[in-house]
């Protein structure tokens, strides 16, 4: 999958938000419920200009998002989810622009959740349907449920961050020390 930036960044904000509002164990902790700066975060990821947020407004849709991805290798089971988001929230392809900014194509009003959710879903069904589907990994750290894009060139990243790594490099070291 060749993708633009500004899929790439929906790519990676659609995962975000599946996993703020889907992952039961974040970077060893069990999750907590979203908050506005949480989505508001997510948004920032694939635009400059945040819109008035409500978690509530985005969990259906993120859920489903989450479950979508964590059925992967799963693609048709997947795929059917992405379907039933991408009739939902009516996606429809529009290209929009910002004063100064390029044009790029949204998918569904950008001031509404439904919006977000649409482009986010689009973002997916793309992945769905390219050869690239490995590139979406689940953290392996123990007591992470993340999940994440690995945009490395030999697609070898094993952790959703450094902050997963470094937990698991010191139980190792601890299990070896004890041993």
């Amino acid at each position: 999958m060749e993708a633009t930036d500004h899929l790439r960044d929906s790519l990676t904000a659609a995962i975000a938000l599946a996993n703020t509002f889907g992952a039961p164990m974040r970077r060893g902790r069990p999750a907590t419920a979203p908050s506005v700066e949480a989505v508001e975060d997510v948004l920032r990821l694939t635009t400059k200009r945040v819109p008035q947020v409500d978690p509530a407004a985005y969990e259906t849709g993120a859920k489903i998002l989450y479950e979508a991805l964590t059925a992967l290798p799963d693609v048709d089971r997947a795929a059917t989810l992405v379907n039933e988001l991408l009739s939902k929230t009516n996606a429809a392809p529009r290209l929009t622009r910002t004063a100064g900014e390029p044009w790029h194509l949204h998918f569904g009003p950008p001031d509404e959740a439904n919006g977000w959710l649409a482009e986010f879903a689009t973002a997916v069904a793309t992945l769905l349907g390219s050869d690239e589907l490995e590139r979406v990994r689940r953290c392996e750290a123990v007591r992470c449920d993340e999940l994440f894009l690995d945009s490395t060139r030999n697609r070898t990243q094993r952790f959703c961050s450094t902050a997963c790594q470094n937990r698991t490099k010191v139980a190792a070291h601890r299990a070896k020390a004890n041993t």
